[in-house]
């Protein structure tokens, strides 16, 4: 969740018509992962044209995620967001290859998200702050593009 102020609201915020509004800032209240998805739109334009531009969207959940690319969206990455929970506070940010889910250790009759990180390690969303490594019976819910330098969807990308 985020919490914004009116002076944190930029002043073309009405150039986006009534009810959206640019921030300059915004403050995280819940400590949480996040998802940073980039995706292409295609757009028709005037004379049968198409014109396509990459954009970005920061989602909450895995839930979120998973209907976000559900959509016909085409998605180029996702990066996981995590809070480090340690003295010295800040954010891990890491791109996923794959989301599962299976019965959560602690609670057969929930469900846990599981996130595979490009490193090959994991991320476990559970209710019940479980590990992935001793889980097993993982359904594959969704199957990220790799990472192919050149094409645009490399955020490491060296100019």
């Amino acid at each position: 969740m985020f919490l914004t102020t009116d002076t944190n609201k930029h002043p073309l915020s009405t150039a986006y018509g009534k009810g959206n509004h640019l921030w300059t800032g915004v403050k995280v209240l819940i400590n949480r992962i996040w998802f940073i998805v980039d995706y292409q739109l295609r757009e028709q334009v005037d004379g049968g044209g198409e014109l396509t531009f990459t954009s970005t969207v920061l989602l909450s959940t895995g839930e979120d995620l998973l209907s976000f690319a559900s959509q016909n969206t085409a998605v180029l990455s996702v990066f996981l967001m995590t809070p480090d929970l340690g003295p010295s506070g800040g954010w891990t940010i890491d791109r996923l290859t794959k989301v599962w889910e299976c019965a959560d250790p602690a609670d057969p009759s929930i469900n846990a998200k599981i996130y595979s990180k490009e490193d090959g390690s994991h991320h476990m969303d559970s209710l019940f702050a479980a590990s992935a490594a001793p889980l097993g019976n993982w359904k594959l819910l969704l199957e990220l593009p790799a990472c192919v330098v050149g094409t645009g969807n490399d955020r490491n990308q060296s100019n």
